[in-house]
C-alpha cells in the first residue's frame, strides 16, 4: 500500500484547505472523493480510507471549510454556507483530482451532511462523475423522524439560527452537535429541516431540479442502530432523484456480524463496509464496460 498524500488547494474565493489522497497500486483504479460529516476533520477517515484502498478504490477526503487545515474559521466576519462548499471547494477540489487522475473514473460519496453535499454535487455536475455512495446520510427533514430526533432537529434549526444571529457563529462543540459552524451553513441547514428542499442562500442553481434530472448510479448504505440517519431519511432523500431507482441498503445487526454499528461506530471497523461499496462500483463499471 502506498503512503497516504495532501493535496493542497486554493479556491477561487482565495480558501485555502487540504485533502488526504489514498493511493493504490494501480494509478487507473478509481477514485471516490469522499466528504465528512458536519464538523468532522477528514483525518477521521483514515481507517475508511486504508480499507478502500485494499478494496481497489482510491480515496481522496478533503477538510471541511472552518476546520482543521482551512484557512478559515467561522465568525461573524467570516460567514459561509453550503455554496461555498459546493461551488467553491468542491469545484476546487473536483478539478484538481481530474488535471491529476484524468483517466481514473470518479466517484462522489461522504457520510451524514457529506453525503447529502455529495449527492447535490453530482446532480448539478454530472458529468464525468460515475456514482454516487452515502454512508449514514439522508435528508434531515422533520418529516422523516419521529419522537425524540424529530424533536432535536426541531430544536436544532431553532437554536441554530438565533444563536448565529446572536453570536455570528453555532457552537456546535457546546451543544453536541458538529463543531464550531458558519451561522450561514446552519442556516442552510435548518431551512432544509424545516422544508425539505435544498435551496443554498445565493446560489444561482436550482438543486432541486438537478436532482429530478440526476442518472447517475446512486448508491445509500444506512444503519438499523443510527438514529441520526435512519432508512427513512435516506429515502426522503433518494425520493428526490429521477425514475432510474437509486439503491438503498438498510443494514441490521445481522449484517454487520452481529454488532449494532450507528452513527460514527462504522468508521472503527470499515472493513464491514469497504467490501460492499467498492463491489457496488466495480459492478457499475462492468455494466459500463458492456
Amino acid at each position: 500500500m502506498m503512503e497516504v498524500q495532501k493535496l493542497t488547494l486554493t479556491t477561487a474565493d482565495d480558501h485555502r484547505f487540504e485533502a488526504a489522497y489514498f493511493p493504490t497500486d494501480d494509478p487507473l483504479a478509481p477514485i471516490l472523493l469522499f466528504l465528512s460529516a458536519l464538523g468532522t476533520p477528514a483525518r477521521v477517515y483514515g481507517r475508511f480510507g486504508r480499507e478502500m484502498v485494499l478494496n481497489g478504490v482510491q480515496v481522496c477526503t478533503p477538510d471541511w471549510r472552518g476546520i482543521a487545515s482551512s484557512s478559515v474559521r467561522a465568525g461573524r466576519r467570516s460567514d459561509f454556507g453550503y455554496r461555498h462548499l459546493l461551488e467553491f471547494d468542491l469545484t476546487s477540489l473536483i478539478e484538481a483530482v481530474r488535471q491529476r487522475f484524468p483517466n481514473s473514473p470518479l466517484w462522489l460519496g461522504g457520510h451524514s451532511l457529506g453525503g447529502q453535499l455529495a449527492l447535490l454535487k453530482a446532480a448539478a455536475i454530472p458529468q464525468g462523475i460515475s456514482g454516487v455512495v452515502l454512508v449514514a446520510s439522508g435528508s434531515v427533514h422533520l418529516a422523516a423522524y419521529q419522537g425524540k430526533l424529530h424533536a432535536a432537529i426541531r430544536c436544532l434549526a431553532y437554536l441554530s439560527g438565533w444563536v448565529g444571529a446572536a453570536i455570528g457563529y453555532f457552537p456546535g462543540a457546546r451543544v453536541g452537535f458538529g463543531g464550531r459552524e458558519a451561522a450561514g451553513l446552519m442556516r442552510d441547514w435548518s431551512e432544509v429541516a424545516r422544508t425539505g428542499q435544498y435551496r443554498p442562500a445565493e446560489s444561482k442553481i436550482n438543486y432541486e431540479q438537478c436532482l429530478r434530472s440526476l442518472e447517475i448510479p446512486v448508491l445509500a448504505l444506512t444503519f438499523e442502530a443510527d438514529a441520526w440517519s435512519p432508512a427513512s431519511a435516506a429515502q426522503a432523500l433518494l425520493k428526490k432523484l429521477s425514475a432510474q431507482s437509486p439503491l438503498h441498503w438498510h443494514w441490521a445487526t445481522a449484517d454487520t456480524g452481529g454488532t449494532p454499528v450507528d452513527h460514527y461506530s462504522w468508521l472503527k471497523q470499515p472493513s464491514l463496509v469497504a467490501p460492499a461499496l467498492a463491489q457496488f462500483m466495480s459492478r457499475v463499471a462492468s455494466r459500463e464496460a458492456g
